[in-house]
């Protein structure tokens, strides 16, 4: 699809009367937040609802969920499937007139100059009926993708935002602004405004933003599409795969974000006005450094990865099904698609404590949730977290919807706990800190039994490696230039598939657990 048109909205003025509108909005805003006159948690208005309870196993489960749920993770579901009728869409150009233009120190052009390079920007074209494989899925499935809701929720954006009337160099049809930012009708003109900058990510999900500055909020905004969201309608079924959609690749969410070239500035690349202004005002959603950042994304791959399940559990339970049940794409691939080769890989490595041949959840973010846990004062095994929820996969094949559902709760409730500890961050300069949590990682890697897990860890190890004082120069380029080398990263230390096809050749699980292995701390020698 080319450019059909290569003309811009016009830009809307920076000035200092709009501003001032943009504060009495704020203020109306949070006056009404306070008063319980509006919905908390604005959410995306083409969302589905969560799958409503319909037994009373699954009502105390869903209770129980929400209940335990901290203020970090509220945000968190704010970002997914939080349903309403009140926010509605403002569409991408009305974005653009003013990201376009420089808006003072804060922001600039530069967001939608690095959009528009974005793959999401453009994943509308995937739909298109001249790509091969779109055409070969439509013929299998009987379907039109570019109409078909399951298509479009993770294609392009949502049905009720204005469409794009021309597609230009800066503005595509994929994926949109309001996509991953939330619909903007309450928030648009609030956050025009410079006291919008430092409120908590909870005040700004209650407007219907997600606050991707959160960690926990972008992991959730992420796996929505890349791993699944049943409240959004957004979930590649085994199906889709047998008819030819490409697996989900497993991803690291700081990694892939740098991989494919950041459209924001964090607040510690912003001017030092701007950092000055941000800790008088006690701004503390970005005090998580790079490392923290990727152990609680880390965490949130893997709640969404379990909310998955226990969502499509609860629609399977209802009095009347919408879904069937087992899907098989909520599990690990490789219990089924394996080699059937003596003597086995599989074997000698050993299943987790699983019952051998009963499929369980996707291993690849086991791993790095892993390193996260271990990194909180509790330090509890990710299996132990999870027992509950897997040994009903292990009990039954596939497990039964309503036990899974009960299951789920303590799971979803420790991981809740774990990123309310981790969300904080830790202050700048905290070699102790990075060094635990890059002793952790570098556990997770040398206990790996899936490649794809020792990748993710991976990518979130190499960079803090490669610049921690820890240990000396030589020794960390050699460790960084040996896990690398094994797990076919790229010179940079993006993992393959951030941004192109993975080596069809998977290594020995043995030598990439070898390659995580490193020597002691220079300081305890």
């Amino acid at each position: 699809m080319g450019h059909r048109s290569h003309q811009f909205p016009p830009a809307l003025p920076h000035s200092r009367g709009r501003s001032s509108g943009a504060l009495v909005a704020l203020v109306l805003l949070r006056a009404a937040l306070m008063a319980g006159s509006l919905p908390g948690g604005v959410g995306r208005a083409d969302d589905l609802p969560p799958p409503p309870p319909t037994t009373a196993a699954s009502v105390t489960a869903a209770a129980s969920v929400t209940s335990a749920t901290t203020a970090t993770t509220t945000a968190t579901t704010t970002a997914t499937t939080t349903a309403t009728t009140t926010a509605t869409f403002k569409g991408t150009e009305t974005c653009v007139r003013c990201h376009r233009s420089e808006q003072g120190e804060w922001t600039g052009p530069a967001t939608t100059l690095h959009w528009r390079e974005d793959a999401h920007s453009r994943a509308h074209l995937a739909l298109a009926p001249t790509n091969e494989r779109t055409a070969a899925i439509e013929r299998v499935l009987g379907i039109e993708a570019r109409r078909t809701r399951a298509c479009i929720a993770c294609h392009s954006h949502a049905p009720a935002e204005p469409a794009v009337t021309a597609e230009t160099p800066l503005l595509h049809a994929g994926i949109s602004c309001e996509t991953c930012h939330g619909a903007a009708s309450a928030y648009l003109e609030p956050h025009a405004a410079k006291e919008w900058r430092f409120l908590p990510t909870e005040e700004k999900s209650a407007f219907g933003m997600h606050d991707l500055r959160s960690p926990a909020v972008k992991a959730a905004n992420c796996a929505a599409c890349h791993v699944g969201d049943i409240g959004s309608g957004r979930l590649v079924t085994h199906g889709m795969y047998a008819a030819g959609h490409p697996p989900l690749r497993p991803f690291e969410v700081e990694s892939f974000s740098t991989a494919l070239g950041p459209h924001w500035r964090r607040i510690e690349a912003k001017p030092e006005t701007i950092r000055a202004e941000a800790a008088a005002a006690g701004y503390r959603t970005e005090t998580a450094g790079p490392i923290d950042r990727s152990l609680i994304e880390g965490l949130g791959v893997l709640r969404q990865s379990v909310r998955l399940a226990t969502d499509l559990a609860a629609v399977a339970e209802g009095e009347t099904p919408q879904v069937s049940w087992p899907e098989l794409s909520l599990h690990d691939c490789r219990a089924c698609h394996h080699e059937l080769v003596l003597p086995s890989e599989r074997q000698a490595l050993g299943y987790r404590r699983h019952v051998p041949g009963r499929p369980t959840l996707p291993r690849w973010p086991l791993g790095l949730a892993g390193a996260a846990l271990r990194s909180t004062p509790e330090k509890p095994p990710v299996d132990d977290l999870l027992a509950p929820l897997l040994a009903e996969f292990d009990a039954v094949p596939f497990g039964t919807p309503r036990r899974v559902v009960v299951a789920a709760v303590g799971p979803l409730t420790g991981i809740d706990a774990a990123i309310a500890r981790l969300a904080p961050g830790r202050a700048p300069g905290d070699v102790a800190g990075d060094r635990a949590a890059i002793e952790a990682l570098a556990a997770a890697g040398a206990t790996a039994d899936d490649v794809d897990a020792a990748r993710i860890v991976a990518a979130a190890l190499l960079p803090a490696l490669a610049t921690s004082p820890a240990w000396g120069a030589d020794e960390r380029r050699a460790a960084c230039d040996r896990i690398a080398a094994i797990l076919g990263f790229d010179p940079a230390g993006m993992p393959p598939g951030s941004h192109r096809p993975a080596p069809t050749a998977a290594p020995d699980i043995r030598a990439v657990r070898a390659a995580f292995i490193l020597p002691a701390p220079t300081s305890a020698r």
